[in-house]
């Protein structure tokens, strides 16, 4: 063999393994690739978002309107308009017939005979394309509901299917309907802060291994699109998230917690089973609270008082407040104590007012946004 054949020989062989190592560094560099786009816990550059930061609200703080109260230079504590003499647990209960024969009560909406096709809205209505990430299962045979999976995410997800009727429902582990069609919808937001990708990741594998099993066939919304809009809805209920605290304290000696009670009662609140005082609707919504100003058990006394008024999860708005500040004021006065916010400033008439006035904007967001306090949106919104 010449020198020039074998010359020949080793760059060829030099030529093949350089296209082959080529080949294989292509390889295993799209493979990398594929694995990081697809891998459940690496973030998509274009849909990353922040970390869920959860609400003063979701965390036990409060978050209070921000208001400048109207007081003068130097604040006078309004002074009780009753003249109570030193509490004793075994006193009568003066008479406040004007909270007991006025009391405030939402409106409540028109009971009428449930018909079938109303159980098909008030299903349909459980998933809402403004709220929900929904996504769409259609069965080349009906599937039972004893077959469709409890999705379970961080998230309310919430399934509902078509009957072979035609007619929709929620699907529970109660049903035992047959489906040709399934929407399973995933809350975009609530108090714990928006949907991630992580998480809308985990649930749609979880939708998409379901429809595979069942040789259904799913259809997803965009989901880059979903994941913005989860954003600017948990920006949006973080700006009206206001839990207001109106609190009773004392001017040194504790409260008696059994003329408390006897008030509490005469002025419409009940004692429930988690031992707190709640004001609440003919249909039995809590519109506000009476609890211990340090959150603790109730005893026989009390250093502070506070009523609780969580301002999107109750409807009935204004007419609410008034009468909450009202018998706040009116225990203030019953006890001795002073009537102030959380930064333990009074809250004059011209504070109040005030409040009032930032809860009239707050209630205008959330009217302008479709999204009325204390309807079924806000309830599945602030939980």
């Amino acid at each position: 063999m010449t020198d020039l054949q074998l010359g020949s020989l080793i760059a060829g062989g030099a030529i093949v393994a350089a296209v082959y190592a080529f080949n294989w560094w292509q390889e295993h560099r799209y493979r990398k690739q594929a694995q990081r786009a697809f891998a459940q816990n690496q973030p998509d550059v274009l849909l990353e978002t922040q970390k869920n930061m959860v609400r003063p609200v979701a965390s036990g703080q409060r978050l209070e309107p921000m208001i400048e109260p109207v007081v003068p230079a130097a604040p006078v504590r309004r002074e009780p308009q009753l003249d109570v003499p030193e509490v004793e647990v075994d006193d009568d209960l003066p008479a406040f017939d004007d909270v007991a024969e006025a009391p405030v009560r939402v409106p409540e909406p028109v009971v009428k005979q449930v018909e079938l096709q109303d159980v098909e809205v008030l299903a349909t209505s459980q998933l809402d394309a403004s709220l929900d990430f929904i996504a769409d299962i259609h069965a080349n045979e009906p599937i039972a509901a004893a077959e469709v999976p409890q999705f379970s995410a961080s998230k309310r997800v919430v399934v509902l299917g078509l009957t072979e009727a035609g007619q929709w429902e929620v699907v529970s582990a109660r049903s035992n309907g047959r489906y040709t069609e399934l929407r399973a919808g995933l809350q975009l937001a609530d108090r714990q802060g928006s949907l991630t990708q992580e998480q809308l990741n985990a649930f749609c594998m979880a939708v998409q291994q379901f429809a595979d099993e069942h040789e259904a066939v799913v259809t997803f919304p965009q989901r880059s699109g979903k994941l913005a809009a989860a954003r600017d809805l948990d920006e949006f209920c973080a700006s009206v998230d206001v839990l207001i605290g109106l609190n009773v304290v004392t001017q040194g000696k504790p409260f008696p917690m059994e003329r408390v009670r006897l008030f509490a009662e005469q002025a419409g609140l009940a004692r429930g089973a988690d031992g707190l005082f709640h004001y609440r609707s003919e249909s039995g919504k809590a519109l506000f609270s009476l609890v211990n100003q340090d959150q603790s058990p109730f005893g026989n006394t009390s250093e502070g008082l506070t009523f609780l008024f969580d301002v999107p999860r109750v409807a009935g708005g204004l007419p609410v407040f008034d009468h909450l500040s009202d018998i706040a004021q009116q225990l203030a006065n019953l006890l001795a104590g002073d009537l102030v916010d959380d930064s333990g400033r009074p809250l004059a008439p011209g504070s109040i007012a005030n409040i009032r006035r930032q809860l009239t904007n707050i209630y205008a967001q959330m009217d302008d946004r479709g999204i009325a306090p204390g309807s079924m949106a806000a309830l599945r919104l602030f939980a």
